[in-house]
């Protein structure tokens, strides 16, 4: 059993409260204290004031406490019915926590971006430019907390958000993602803020801020923990936050230290990053999970925050339910835990096939990480690799031909950055052969380890004889296709660029009468490269059509497609794709000395 924590707390995405409620009584039996409570519907209007700006598709993700509470001084600038709903939903999660004894926990983004109207009636109010420079179209400026009026906003909305729903822990982001904090080294565009407060204390700054959120929580009768948190990825630490510890009351921590120097809360957080194998659902690395539980919990820490992932067969809950009866101690007992957990599955005989193809899974997982491309939203969703055509003169495509995935570019803020395939938000982590040769040798161990996971899968399913249990296995193992399906598009794609950049584009090929004569080697790859992401186009519509929102994270209507979701419409966008890239194939002819044979 994981012992002496004060918290043990629970993360997972819900589509409805009968969801919420169903994953709540799993947690529940696992001896949880809190269930994270902040997921509220995306703030899309935040988009759709610019829609060609893309730098709101970050912030409308996150959730802030005005979003949920309306503060009056704001109201004619945030949507009533978008709060009302959004606070509902959390009240509603929170009566269903009362039934298991739960509380409730929030994870937000302070101090959160509000909309430029706001600053211009309220010029006091206007805090730090919080935005990207590098990809926003816009300024996005977040309320100075070293204001008062902004700090009573922020007592009044803790007031009633915790007189009325049953949550006791905030764990706040900052500086990312449209949120940031006046003059913080942490900020994308670099210390910057109003005059009236550059010279203030970082620690007067934060504590205060912290203190007034804490303060509005007394006034509604509750005690709260507040944890604070600047240091994002791989950016600069904000060391002027790092030292805020030694100041801090009890309940309070800054940048994971709290008063004592000492990190409050461990994070059981299996995956590289949160979007390393979104939008394939339900794919499991189970050792990763058992890995990071042991080391995890076996860490001084007062609290425990569990980020679980949706899977078909409760595998991650059953691995918790069982290391709570059996702690494990080395790599024995969490193979162990894992081999039960493949037993109740398919039996003892075949258990050892699942458990293969799950090591194989996450030995794939570590090849794909190396490729530098953060994670398949990056580039496939993001960057829309999946349903865009590959073409040598993209600026010649008609507005048909390109508006479908063009505007769900993510942070290309003109169409140089958006024609370039290795262009992923303004930046190029793989570039010229050397970095497109590793990242395909990358890709191509990663297929290999997933194809021998998909034999072992497809093993199990020949000896099964229970139809129900044998239709998840070939859902789970079409949803291993559709992955190397997607390390087949990021291959292309990177190698599609390399060629395009190493093409003279300025050049008129020669008709040369030489004969026999060998086309260059660029149309060849061309080719090649075209022809096989127009087989793995068709193989991703076989993979998924009619039944695209149980293979992939995509969005409920086509109307609510986004940068970071597809349209359920992916398999007319899909056969689109391969329908433009055939009538453009003869265009490498343009570029390059053809076949004369």
């Amino acid at each position: 059993m994981i012992e002496n924590k004060d918290k043990l707390m629970y993360m997972f995405s819900s589509e409805n409260l009968e969801d919420f409620e169903k994953q709540v009584k799993e947690v529940a039996k696992l001896g949880a204290t809190h269930v994270f409570i902040s997921q509220i519907e995306k703030s899309r209007w935040l988009w759709e004031r610019d829609m060609s700006d893309p730098y709101p598709n970050w912030s409308m993700l996150l959730t802030s406490l005005f979003k949920i509470i309306r503060p009056k001084k704001l109201e004619q600038w945030l949507p009533k019915e978008f709060s009302e709903r959004n606070y509902d939903y959390v009240r509603m999660k929170s009566d269903i926590l009362k039934k298991y004894n739960l509380k409730g926990a929030m994870q937000i983004k302070e101090p959160f971006y509000l909309p430029e109207e706001v600053f211009r009636a309220h010029p006091d109010w206007r805090g730090p430019r919080c935005d990207h420079p590098r990809r926003a179209v816009n300024h996005y400026f977040s309320p100075c907390i070293d204001n008062q009026e902004v700090l009573d906003m922020y007592r009044d909305a803790m007031t009633k958000l915790c007189s009325e729903v049953n949550v006791d822990y905030f764990y706040i982001l900052t500086n990312d993602s449209g949120g940031g904090l006046c003059w913080s080294s942490g900020l994308y565009v670099g210390k910057n803020g109003p005059s009236h407060c550059k010279d203030r204390p970082m620690a007067d700054r934060v504590i205060g801020f912290l203190n007034t959120l804490n303060e509005g929580a007394q006034l509604a009768g509750k005690s709260v923990e507040i944890e604070i948190n600047s240091n994002i990825g791989y950016k600069e630490n904000e060391h002027a936050m790092d030292n805020i510890w030694m100041r801090l009351p009890d309940n309070m921590s800054v940048n994971k230290k709290n008063n004592k120097g000492k990190i409050n809360t461990g994070d059981v957080n299996y995956l590289f990053y949160e979007y390393t194998l979104s939008p394939v659902k339900n794919i499991m690395v189970p050792f990763s999970f058992m890995n990071n539980l042991e080391e995890i919990s076996r860490d001084q820490y007062r609290n425990l925050r569990f980020n679980l992932s949706s899977c078909d067969f409760n595998e991650y809950y059953q691995m918790l339910s069982k290391y709570n009866e059996h702690p494990t101690n080395g790599l024995l007992d969490r193979v162990r835990i894992i081999t039960e957990v493949a037993e109740g599955i398919v039996g003892k005989e075949r258990a050892k096939n699942l458990v293969e193809a799950w090591r194989y899974t996450e030995e794939g997982v570590e090849h794909f990480k190396d490729t530098a491309l953060e994670g398949i939203v990056s580039c496939c969703v993001n960057q829309r690799w999946i349903n865009r055509p590959f073409v040598l003169f993209p600026d010649e495509l008609k507005p048909e031909e390109k508006d479908y995935y063009r505007k769900f570019q993510f942070q290309a803020n003109d169409e140089a950055h958006a024609n370039d395939l290795l262009d992923l938000q303004n930046s190029s982590f793989i570039r010229g052969y050397s970095g497109v040769f590793i990242a395909s040798m990358a890709l191509d161990k990663a297929k290999k380890k997933f194809s021998k996971a998909i034999s072992l899968l497809e093993g199990i399913i020949k000896s099964e004889t229970d139809e129900s249990l044998r239709n998840k296995l070939m859902l789970y193992t079409d949803r291993m296709r559709l992955l190397v399906c997607f390390m087949n598009n990021m291959h292309n794609a990177i190698n599609f660029q390399q060629i395009v950049d190493t093409t003279d584009y300025d050049r008129v090929p020669e008709i040369s009468p030489e004969w026999p004569l060998d086309a260059e080697p660029n149309q060849l790859k061309f080719q090649e490269v075209t022809r096989r992401e127009i087989d793995n186009t068709n193989d991703i519509i076989k993979l998924i059509k009619g039944r695209e929102s149980v293979m992939l994270e995509i969005a409920a209507t086509h109307e609510l497609e986004d940068v970071f979701l597809f349209s359920p419409k992916l398999t007319e966008q899909l056969k689109l794709k391969t329908d433009i890239m055939m009538d453009h194939l003869l265009d490498d002819k343009r570029l390059y000395v053809t076949n004369n044979k």
